[in-house]
């Protein structure tokens, strides 16, 4: 097999990523090479410019709220993602005008996430120096929950209390999800599994439309990997989805957020109940983290029906935690 490494220059701070195509088809991405798994007839190499690690303003009001996305699989391909876009419009459309509204913004897939909390860290409190904003609401969406937490080791009792009021953990996997290990495991121990004809077409499917890029910090949400506890003073949820085996639940959905997305969670939540069982906790997820990683830390508000993405997407989601912020 000959394989063919193309360069191609970009003005970057040398963040990289690694396309493996078969003939015209691109079949594989990854942060790093890897030994291919797939056929494949030659890997070609893009730069890129990491997303900065900075708090960014799209509206001023009191209590304001600070989103903090999470893994962006798609920020190889500039800053302003799809899923990003889309968890700022439905907040800026659906949390009533007299509150603020931020999003914390940071290069999720190689730079350890202990670096960018430091910088949220500041942030909040930056923006708590602000007495007559009130206190900040935080809603973090999945990995976005693991980067609040080590930012939280970076605030003293005291500050938490006077500049945080409530946050919201949206899907984030806090004891890990076992989908991760599945992306971060070498594959030349992974053959030996006995679905592996089943998970080697999985894995390719969701990395080819884009659901994951093979990336460092995916060894931040492995199953069973330890992180920083959420402090006593936080006023906290823990929002968890489980994806239905409803044909209504399933169209209501595809409806009311996304059909692509609700399709392809649900069919990974299908692969998790046949590599796992149906009785595995692992098989009860929202098509990305188990339930009882979501809601390890108790608070727990589940949302049946509903996967990974709807946490951006549902105006229902979106709504709840609004409620609580401000009305609970």
């Amino acid at each position: 097999m000959t394989v063919l490494i193309l360069s191609i220059v970009t003005l970057s701070f040398g963040a990289e990523y690694y396309v493996y195509y078969n003939s015209l088809v691109p079949v594989y991405r990854s942060l790093y090479q890897i030994e291919p798994f797939f056929d494949y007839t030659r890997v070609v190499k893009f730069e890129y410019d990491r997303p900065n690690a900075e708090l960014v303003k799209i509206r001023d009001g009191r209590q304001p709220v600070i989103l903090v996305h999470g893994i962006d699989p798609w920020e190889i391909e500039g800053v302003w993602t799809l899923y990003k876009k889309q968890f700022i419009e439905n907040w800026k459309r659906l949390l009533p005008s007299e509150y603020g509204l931020y999003i914390f913004v940071y290069p999720s897939l190689d730079v350890p996430i202990e670096q960018s909390a430091n910088v949220l860290a500041q942030e909040i409190l930056k923006l708590g120096e602000d007495e007559d904003a009130g206190k900040i609401n935080i809603y973090a969406h999945s990995m976005g929950g693991l980067v609040v937490r080590y930012a939280l080791v970076n605030l003293t009792s005291e500050e938490i209390k006077s500049r945080v009021n409530k946050i919201v953990f949206a899907g984030t996997p806090h004891i890990g999800s076992p989908f991760a290990n599945l992306i971060v495991m070498d594959k030349k121990i992974l053959k030996f599994h006995p679905k592996w004809d089943l998970l080697k077409s999985t894995l390719i499917a969701a990395n080819t439309v884009g659901s994951f890029i093979e990336a460092p910090n995916y060894s931040y949400l492995i199953f069973g990997k330890r992180h920083p506890p959420i402090p006593k003073e936080v006023e906290f949820a823990n929002f968890g989805g489980v994806v239905s085996d409803s044909p209504v639940k399933v169209f209501r959905n595809s409806v009311e957020t996304n059909f692509l997305t609700t399709q392809g969670l649900n069919f990974l939540t299908a692969i998790s109940k046949v590599v796992y069982g149906l009785d595995s906790d692992f098989s009860i997820n929202d098509g990305m983290v188990p339930l009882n990683s979501a809601v390890h830390f108790g608070n727990a508000q589940i949302f049946s029906g509903y996967d990974h993405a709807d946490f951006i997407l549902s105006d229902i989601i979106i709504n709840e935690a609004i409620n609580y912020f401000y009305y609970h």
